[in-house]
């Protein structure tokens, strides 16, 4: 019997690929509202598809311009400019963007991310892939956890 996957056991690389997924699911989860409507499930569903067929660059640009205005944000901009933000914050602890430790704003990620090498921009849009992917399904599961609302013909709606 195989013991590669089990917690203390398999070999370092599998423990090191188990540590970067829980922090890749922590990372989602503190990103995520708690409350998820059918409109923002949808939204977190097409993430992982928009990083993979658009780009990083293009992704967090779209993010950030969807965002809205500081104050007089609705649900779902504030969903957008969290996700730029926890973005942002994901890429800035775990790459050197020249910003020298001090905190930036989500367009200057996204001017950042145009000139970044190759090397470094391909690892950051693996690791946001990874992290759109944990988004997706986070955001399924707390949709799917909420009591149904009503429908408006009284009766409680599934999806």
């Amino acid at each position: 019997m195989s013991t590669a996957g089990h917690a203390g056991q398999g070999t370092a690389g599998h423990a090191t690929m188990r540590r970067l997924d829980q922090g890749m699911a922590l990372a989602a989860a503190e990103i995520l509202p708690a409350s998820i409507s059918r409109d923002l499930r949808t939204r977190y569903r097409q993430l992982p598809i928009m990083v993979r067929m658009s780009g990083l660059a293009a992704t967090t640009a779209y993010l950030v311009s969807k965002s809205g205005k500081p104050g007089g944000r609705n649900e779902l901009e504030t969903a957008y400019h969290d996700l730029a933000t926890g973005i942002r914050k994901r890429l800035t602890a775990g790459y050197d963007l020249g910003w020298g430790g001090r905190e930036q704003t989500n367009e200057a990620l996204v001017a950042r991310l145009a000139e970044l090498p190759a090397s470094e921009y391909a690892r950051a849009s693996v690791e946001v892939q990874a992290l759109a992917t944990w988004l997706s399904r986070l955001a399924e599961a707390r949709y799917k956890a909420q009591p149904a609302a009503p429908s408006p013909s009284g009766s409680a709606g599934t999806s």
